[in-house]
């Protein structure tokens, strides 16, 4: 019998001193997330000064993490704010949850995402159609033999979830993979070794179908607009820097929210 309950969702929107860009994508993916009705509870964590929302949103939990080490270095900043993704695991509570997701900030959910959440599973994932599992990006703990032998795609560490009472687990598994050297330079360090935690996962494991998450800009992964419009959550993982990202979730954003064939909005604005 499937599991019923309630469920979390929870995203990360880290950004150096001065910058709003993780902040304004968090605040995309939540109010999509609201505006399709996902039933459940959602947490952001964020470095902003100020909340996301001035009026609070019914179900929404905002954790400031402050102070946040900053180094001046760019990439030095990314691998620590993505090593957040376990590392906030004392802000997590997931008594009395069904599911627990997690959603990187840039994403912006097109159809209410409850259907991922459904079944009995331990845990669920998605991998990137045409990105080997070899790659750097998704194998720098893998064997040698695995290495050599493995014909699967890379697991994306952006879109997962777990069943709560396991989440915990989970989370200390992934940090205790990320602290090992691993085998090879990683493009993303952190989401080689959740590839790893996946891999080596010891309950019932599912794999999202294609269809339900694009990533426009990686591989094969839904790129041209009449495969990703239709998704339930449209990713811009490897669109490169938040200059890129943010206009384009901005604008997947609007088509589905704010636009009708009467263009009102538009008209509103431009009277």
């Amino acid at each position: 019998m499937d599991r019923m309950g309630r469920h979390l969702v929870y995203t990360l929107a880290l950004d150096m001193g001065g910058a709003t860009a993780h902040r304004n994508m968090a605040k995309l993916l939540v109010s999509s997330l609201l505006r399709t009705r996902f039933d459940g509870d959602i947490v952001v964590f964020h470095n902003s000064p100020h909340p996301l929302f001035m009026v609070p949103r019914k179900g929404v939990r905002e954790v400031a993490l402050h102070p946040l080490q900053e180094p001046e270095e760019h990439w030095g900043f990314v691998e620590i704010a993505q090593s957040c993704k376990h590392a906030v695991i004392e802000h997590l509570h997931p008594e009395g949850y069904d599911k627990v997701m997690f959603i990187d900030c840039d994403c912006v959910a097109t159809r209410c995402i409850n259907h991922l959440l459904e079944g009995s599973w331990d845990l669920a994932f998605f991998a990137e159609t045409g990105a080997p599992i070899q790659d750097g990006a998704y194998g720098a703990y893998l064997t040698e033999q695995e290495q050599a032998e493995f014909d699967r795609n890379g697991i994306n560490s952006g879109t997962w979830a777990v069943a709560a009472p396991r989440l915990l687990e989970l989370l200390h598994r992934w940090r205790a993979v990320d602290a090992l050297p691993p085998r090879m330079v990683p493009c993303l360090r952190e989401q080689s070794a959740f590839n790893r935690v996946v891999l080596d996962w010891d309950g019932e494991v599912i794999e999202w179908p294609r269809h339900e998450i694009a990533l426009p800009f990686c591989h094969k992964n839904l790129q041209t607009y009449w495969e990703w419009a239709p998704a339930a959550i449209v990713h811009a993982a490897g669109a490169g820097t938040t200059h890129h990202k943010l206009p384009f979730l901005f604008g997947v954003f609007c088509m589905k929210f704010m636009y009708d064939p009467q263009l009102t909005l538009f008209n509103i604005l431009e009277m």
